[in-house]
């Protein structure tokens, strides 16, 4: 599994060149890559503590949001922030917590939710999720660490990190579930439709899209407000000296 991170890595980079130069060339984008790359994230560059505690503090709150919505919300099943928080917890958090408080933070809701909706906490299933997601916060290192802060950069690694979520945990459900047939047409069925008498598949693939774009969006934007807001403390200390 290792060499899918280099390999999800080299295509994101590919649709970053791609298209970063027609999206600056419109007023939105250009007005994104702009602020993104004056205000927004610098992974590489001097940690700013008030961006990264924010981010810790959204990432808990998402961990939460996720065992509320699946024992409060269950109409819509897999819209969750799982995918969003491993992603960019690994693009903006610096060191040793870029792994350990996104990946801490939903294992204990695992743990949660497995005593509220009465499922086994550990097992195949949950091992395949836990190494998707160490490998999404993966993809979010070798991004931050090329300095991607392009649009089409991260939106592209959200979108990378969903699909490579979706495939292995329903590749796992393939191999390991009877009731799906053995062979390339199991396969399809569990990425498709599913097993009859659940929600098919796809909508699954579908929320969980919708979900990291959203709360990726919103971590990244309360990101940017944060190291704005520092950037403007220090200016006014500076003026005042």
């Amino acid at each position: 599994m290792a060499h899918l991170i280099p390999f999800a890595t080299k295509i994101i980079v590919f649709f970053n060149h791609a298209f970063t130069s027609p999206l600056a060339e419109s007023p939105l984008g250009g007005i994104w890559l702009w602020y993104m790359s004056n205000k927004s994230v610098h992974a590489s560059g001097p940690v700013n503590k008030t961006a990264v505690l924010m981010t810790c503090a959204c990432v808990v709150l998402l961990a939460i949001f996720r065992v509320l919505h699946a024992t409060v919300l269950p109409e819509w099943p897999n819209f969750s922030p799982m995918a969003a928080v491993a992603f960019c917890g690994g693009f903006l958090l610096p060191g040793w917590m870029a792994w350990g408080v996104p990946l801490g933070a939903l294992f204990i809701s695992d743990l949660l939710l497995a005593a509220f909706l009465g499922y086994p906490a550990f097992g195949l299933g949950q091992t395949a999720a836990w190494l998707s997601l160490a490998l999404i916060v993966a993809i979010g290192r070798g991004l931050a660490a090329r300095s991607i802060h392009s649009l089409t950069g991260i939106f592209s690694g959200l979108f990378a990190g969903g699909v490579l979520f979706y495939f292995i945990t329903n590749a796992v459900c393939w191999l390991t579930m009877p009731a799906y047939p053995r062979g390339l047409d199991g396969l399809w069925m569990s990425l498709t439709t599913g097993l009859p008498g659940y929600p098919p598949s796809w909508l699954f693939f579908r929320n969980s899209l919708i979900s990291d774009f959203l709360f990726g969006s919103t971590l990244f934007a309360l990101w940017a407000l944060a190291q704005s807001h520092q950037q403007s403390v220090i200016r006014e200390n500076r003026s005042e000296v």
